[in-house]
């Protein structure tokens, strides 16, 4: 966690911009990119509603599938946790993770994973445009 309180000489803005690039454009190239899309899509208003714990929770529980394929809600819980990888030091966002942390630390990463919520948020919107399907 130490990562979190570190400065860094590039605005976190750009650093949001450049890491959401990728796996925005990766989840393109699946077959569950409508899912995804709508899913990053209500990202950002479902972690402000529910808060992280219970984000990650969802996210993990319909993320797991007899197949190996991916889905939509393990590759949205995936990149979030790689958007937080370079600032909380977290390789994977769990709910096992989110339990041992200090009040403190638990309130920068919920604040981290709002503000990259949002960045994929507008990556999807830049990369699929208009194209919505519901999701349940």
């Amino acid at each position: 966690m130490d990562s979190v309180l570190e400065s860094d000489l590039q605005p976190r803005a750009v650093q949001w911009l450049q890491r959401a690039k990728n796996p925005v454009r990766e989840a393109a190239d699946t077959r569950v990119r409508s899912e995804y899309a709508s899913l990053a899509r209500g990202l950002p208003a479902l972690l402000h509603q529910s808060g992280l714990f219970q984000t990650i929770a969802y996210l993990e529980s319909r993320s797991r599938r007899a197949s190996n394929n991916p889905t939509a809600h393990g590759l949205v819980l995936a990149h979030l946790a790689s958007l937080l990888s370079p600032f909380t030091g977290m390789k994977e966002l769990k709910t096992d993770e989110l339990t041992q942390m200090k009040l403190h630390e638990y309130l920068v990463v919920s604040r981290l994973s709002l503000e990259a919520a949002s960045w994929l948020k507008r990556m999807v919107e830049i990369q699929f445009g208009d194209e919505e399907e519901p999701h349940a």
